[in-house]
């Protein structure tokens, strides 16, 4: 398979097989309705195929998806090739959502966190502190869409996971000494799943080259995604060279922080000095 496979191609294969699904058709029902094979659309829905503009035109008729909806699709269909995809704070949300559907998907999930704690291990004090002064109704929706992102961690099939993170993010008391100190147990408490590693680099290695936020997913049949967090614009990177460069940031990362075990006992600590306030 190709080393580049465009994170919007792969987003709108997954989500078509979702509304297909949604709508209660099985491949062979849906194809015939549209008027193409099976075959091809099930190359469409595994990113093996580009869809045309009519192709999701038709898919979209037949599963009952229209207004903003069908919309947001048709814009996602005409930018599907596009290199890379970037998205500003305002249109975060279609990012989010296919990066949840990613993290379903994907096998082994690494993320290196230099200043909040990933959004996978949050509490959710914590991650009412993280995304601050948003109006009631929309901090509601938001936690809620969070935790249950958290699901893909405890599901039967879930992919291995390791959080990378600097002790800044520790440290920083996010919400409060008691929100912090809670949060840090529960990292503690999500370090003894099977599947989930929490690495500290601390402060006493000291100085490393740092490349911001970001996650490497890797799939069983599919070239790796990485996804960069920063405040100016978050996305996913599927140039080969940039991909492969965070990716090998991330075995790096791994070697200089402690192990599991040794960081589990130094979130101990980091917990213990929260709670003394």
């Amino acid at each position: 398979m190709s080393d580049r496979l465009p994170a919007r191609m792969r987003a709108l294969g997954t989500e078509l097989a979702a509304l297909r699904v949604r709508a209660g058709l099985t491949t062979r029902q849906a194809a015939t309705r549209i008027g193409i094979s099976s075959a091809s659309l099930n190359r469409i829905e595994n990113a093996k195929r580009s869809a045309s503009v009519a192709d999701v035109s038709a898919m979209l008729a037949i599963y009952g998806v229209v207004g903003k909806e069908r919309k947001r699709i048709m814009a996602l269909v005409e930018a599907v090739t596009a290199p890379g995809w970037l998205e500003t704070d305002h249109q975060l949300k279609e990012l989010v959502t296919a990066l949840a559907r990613f993290e379903g998907q994907a096998t082994s999930i690494c993320h290196f966190a230099p200043a909040n704690i990933p959004g996978l291990l949050q509490t959710p004090a914590y991650a009412e502190a993280i995304i601050g002064d948003a109006r009631p109704d929309d901090m509601r929706k938001h936690l809620a869409e969070r935790l249950d992102r958290q699901q893909v961690l405890t599901k039967r099939t879930a992919p291995s996971y390791v959080a990378i993170l600097d002790e800044g993010a520790l440290r920083r008391p996010m919400g409060g000494s008691f929100v912090m100190a809670q949060q840090i147990h529960w990292l503690i408490d999500r370090a003894k799943l099977p599947n989930v590693e929490v690495r500290v680099i601390p402060f006493k290695y000291g100085g490393y080259s740092s490349p911001g936020d970001f996650l490497t997913l890797s799939f069983r049949d599919a070239p790796t995604l990485v996804y960069v967090e920063h405040s100016g614009a978050s996305g996913f990177l599927d140039n080969p060279s940039g991909s492969r460069r965070l990716q090998d940031k991330a075995v790096k990362l791994a070697k200089i922080a402690l192990d599991s075990t040794d960081s589990v006992n130094f979130l101990t600590r980091m917990a213990a000095d929260h709670e003394r306030g």
